[in-house]
């Protein structure tokens, strides 16, 4: 391995089961009641015990899935885990167990108590279709009240009924007015169609529906979700990152952690040129390039999300035969680019570092 090309994770990323209550349609990994893949407590703890051993950069752990609070009393345990080894943790939930604030509150309390540190939900349009709204407003409300950094992760598309407005304007949260932006994060987690039969009825829809606004992701440059966590799902394969294509992309499979060590499969991307440019220069310029060689105009992605583009180049064999016998013409000028952002990266990292330090120093004395 060529230690001077990793840039170290600040992060692990569990997707611990393949099951949801839900069964979203267009669910990037493809969730449902019917999977039944899911991490006993003992793979958790070595997946802990392998990231902060190899990395003393990674901070946070985050328990997703699949719904990550069907692991019952394993979630309790990991968290507690965790944080006795230093990290803070993050769940991303639908918030289905949410059916009542006094629900919401005692079971969130458990964990705080026992660790966790950052709430994250989801909801939106398909969500909907599985968990009621008022689900969502109970934990949101109980998370707060915790003293929990809260994030609301509203799947938003040029034809979504129901959008981040929605739910900054309900009256059960104006009290937390002066949070927004703090505490209280409402964020546009750019909805994508994986079926072929939304994605034709969403072009249909969008054209016929005058929006306020346009959705911009699919003009952001490089792919920043690269080289910052170690990303493991419920059947034990290591990806190279958890964007929404990434389970319907082969490419973005790095290894077994059953046959190799978290290590091994996080620092073996870094072998891999096109990988490094997609950091580098994100997936937009590399579809361009493919595009141009084979003499076909520029794609306009603006209402795409950036893990459509990479979907548009990993599922088209025409474009990796290109890439293929063509990325030398921008390797060097793509690497020092590489150079001069992994250098920045590991003075933020360092700071951090020192930072930490500083504050466990003052906690001491």
């Amino acid at each position: 391995m060529n230690n001077e090309l990793v840039i170290p994770p600040t992060s692990l990323s569990l997707i611990v089961t393949n099951k949801c209550t839900a069964s979203c349609y267009n669910c990037c990994f493809a969730c449902s009641p019917k999977n039944k893949d899911i991490f006993t407590l003992q793979e958790m703890k070595n997946y802990i015990d392998q990231s902060v051993q190899a990395y003393s950069t990674i901070k946070v752990l985050i328990l997703t899935g699949g719904e990550c609070f069907l692991l019952g009393s394993k979630l309790d345990k990991i968290i507690k885990y965790a944080s006795n080894k230093g990290l803070l943790v993050r769940v991303v939930t639908n918030g289905y167990w949410a059916k009542s604030f006094k629900t919401a509150y005692n079971r969130l309390k458990t964990l705080v108590d026992l660790g966790l540190t950052e709430f994250n939900l989801s909801t939106g349009d398909e969500h909907q279709q599985w968990v009621p709204y008022e689900n969502i407003i109970n934990a949101t409300i109980a998370s707060l009240k915790l003293g929990m950094v809260t994030a609301i992760n509203v799947e938003t598309s040029d034809v979504s009924e129901f959008e981040i407005d929605d739910l900054k304007s309900d009256i059960r949260l104006q009290k937390y007015k002066n949070l927004f932006g703090k505490e209280l994060l409402v964020l546009g987690g750019t909805w994508m169609p994986f079926k072929k039969s939304t994605e034709e009825e969403f072009r249909k829809n969008k054209e016929s529906k005058d929006k306020k606004k346009k959705i911009l992701v699919g003009q952001a440059k490089r792919c920043v979700s690269l080289f910052d966590a170690i990303t493991i799902n419920s059947t034990h394969k290591v990806h190279c990152c958890c964007g929404l294509a990434s389970h319907y992309i082969p490419y973005l499979y790095v290894g077994s952690s059953k046959k190799h060590s978290l290590k091994f499969l996080y620092e073996y991307q870094f072998e891999d040129f096109l990988k490094i440019w997609l950091y580098t220069e994100g997936p937009k310029k590399i579809l361009d390039f493919c595009l141009k060689l084979q003499g076909k105009p520029s794609i306009d992605t603006v209402d795409w999300h950036i893990c459509q583009i990479c979907a548009q180049i990993f599922q088209n064999e025409e474009n990796i035969k290109i890439l293929r016998e063509n990325y030398q013409k921008v390797q060097l000028n793509v690497m020092m680019q590489y150079f001069i952002l992994r250098k920045k990266r590991l003075k933020i990292l360092k700071l951090n570092d020192y930072e930490n330090k500083q504050e466990s120093n003052t906690s001491n004395s």
